[in-house]
């Protein structure tokens, strides 16, 4: 059955065809508006409160009123997967600045889980350099021109994925985090200048837990030959190897030993919180 058979805004349940917004509406044509995309496993978000934490951080940035608390965003958002009916999918939550001064509104609802190939974990994706840079990167906003830009991109030259870079720096990927093992030292650039993933910031949480640090460091684009190993992550693709960039392999281009422990870190936290084996994504 397509998704979604109904949108949440504002905690109204509603037809697809009747969750719109007008053409007037700031979010149209000042990206206005902040949003979140989160796994729904056995019918239960993963990470739903650091998701929502992330979108009132955005909001902030932004000075954008939410429409509600976290606890009513949570009850939408169990309305709308219950009416759906869907124990497996991505959840979208979208919240876009009110139009002629009124309040922001919230759409809420869920498509397909995305699906990546088993050798992207198995053998490593391969990705390309972009150069661009978000504003307000740490703010995770309706204004995705750049990534827009970076995965056309990415397309047209055959790869999973975009590597963005500002200057001599790479930041983060079009919509992933960045991280690389170089001299031996797993490293991805700072925070505040990147917005901060929930996976990533979940990965580095367990790694420090099992004693493997991980820095953040800017990532010049002069070291990519040093690079013995990289990855990205994502909330779809949890920790994803990276083995090829701009048709160059990263160190020997296979899947590295420190990229092989983390994947397997983060996927033993994800099974004891789902009680879902991800094999799918296992390198």
């Amino acid at each position: 059955m397509p998704l979604p058979i109904y949108v949440s805004r504002n905690g109204a349940l509603l037809p697809p065809a009747e969750a719109t917004i007008s053409v007037f509406n700031p979010a149209l044509y000042g990206a206005y508006g902040v949003y979140e995309s989160m796994e729904v496993v056995r019918g239960v978000p993963f990470a739903l409160e650091a998701h929502l934490r992330r979108l009132a951080y955005s909001a902030e940035l932004l000075k954008l009123p939410l429409p509600a608390d976290q606890a009513t965003f949570q009850r939408w958002i169990a309305d709308v997967l219950a009416v759906n009916a869907v124990p497996q999918c991505t959840l979208r939550l979208f919240v876009v600045g009110g139009e002629d001064g009124n309040d922001a509104v919230a759409f809420i609802w869920p498509q397909a889980p995305h699906r990546y190939p088993r050798g992207f974990y198995v053998d490593g994706a391969p990705v390309v350099t972009f150069e661009g840079h978000r504003n307000l990167p740490q703010a995770k906003s309706l204004n995705t021109l750049v990534s827009y830009l970076a995965q056309r991109a990415g397309r047209a030259a055959g790869v999973h994925e975009a590597l963005l870079y500002h200057g001599d720096f790479l930041t983060e990927g079009s919509n992933s985090n960045l991280f690389a093992v170089v001299d031996g030292a797993a490293l991805t650039p700072p925070a505040e200048q990147v917005l901060s993933g929930v996976t990533r910031d979940l990965l580095m949480e367990q790694a420090a837990r099992a004693g493997v640090p991980i820095r953040e460091a800017p990532l010049a684009l002069a070291t990519l030959a040093r690079w013995s190993e990289c990855f990205i992550t994502s909330s779809s693709r949890h920790v994803m190897p990276v083995t090829v960039i701009d048709g160059r392999p990263v160190g020997d281009g296979r899947v590295g030993p420190l990229t092989r422990r983390l994947n397997a870190l983060f996927e033993e936290y994800f099974a004891q919180v789902t009680s879902v084996r991800s094999d799918a994504r296992s390198c």
